[in-house]
């Protein structure tokens, strides 16, 4: 398995990682074999959030981590919070939240369910265009003196959302997690599209592919 170095850490973590959206559908022992099979194939790393399966993913990924031959060095894991899911209104999301209480204790809930003592990296789930960056600069503050997460980054933000929140932390926002796919083309389509003028040349997001590699992201 091909190993990329991850920003700016002395970490490297495979091309390919494992996420765990979906591990909710399977029992414990699925889970199990699940992880060890990645592992043994040289994935590394894993990626999940705390909506996931309204949590049931993350649990489902303890138990299965815990029963495992694995330990926590074999992995780089990452979640994201910051969605608010209301489980009065059947788990429909209904804003986004990204005030200190609310991110720390979103953190302290992945890490009982996910059954270890810190995150490798936690990304903001999706931009929020009411976020105060200084307040969520104090809550990542707080959550890496306490050892509970060691990076910081973000997922589907563009450039400008990316300074704007940059200018309230004091940590490197390490990665900005891209939907992107062979059915979700948007972070390309613009440059591949450079000097046509159909729909698909216009440029949605601020080059935020191009952005993200040059800063290392």
């Amino acid at each position: 398995m091909r190993q990329i170095k991850i920003g700016n850490t002395n970490f490297t973590g495979s091309a390919i990682a494992l996420g765990i959206m979906r591990m909710n559908k399977l029992s414990v022992d699925e889970a199990v074999k699940t992880l060890e099979t990645a592992h043994e194939a040289g994935i590394n790393y894993i990626d999940s959030a705390d909506i996931y399966g309204h949590g049931k993913s993350e649990e489902i990924f303890g138990a299965a981590f815990q029963k495992s031959s694995l330990t926590r060095d074999d992995f780089y894991i990452q979640s994201k919070t910051g969605i608010y899911e209301n489980p009065k209104l059947d788990y429909k999301t209904t804003r986004y939240d990204f005030s200190k209480k609310y991110l720390i204790n979103a953190v302290d809930g992945i890490l009982s369910r996910m059954k270890i003592d810190y995150l490798d990296s936690l990304l903001l789930h999706r931009p929020d265009a009411l976020m105060d960056p200084a307040e969520v600069g104090a809550a990542f503050d707080e959550l890496q003196r306490d050892g509970k997460v060691r990076h910081f980054g973000v997922s589907n933000f563009n450039p400008m959302q990316v300074d704007l929140l940059q200018a309230g932390v004091s940590q490197r926002l390490l990665i900005n997690q891209l939907q992107l796919s062979v059915m979700h083309t948007g972070p390309i389509d613009f440059n591949i599209h450079t000097n046509m003028t159909d729909a698909r040349s216009i440029d949605h997001d601020r080059g935020v592919l191009d952005y993200s590699r040059l800063h290392n992201m």
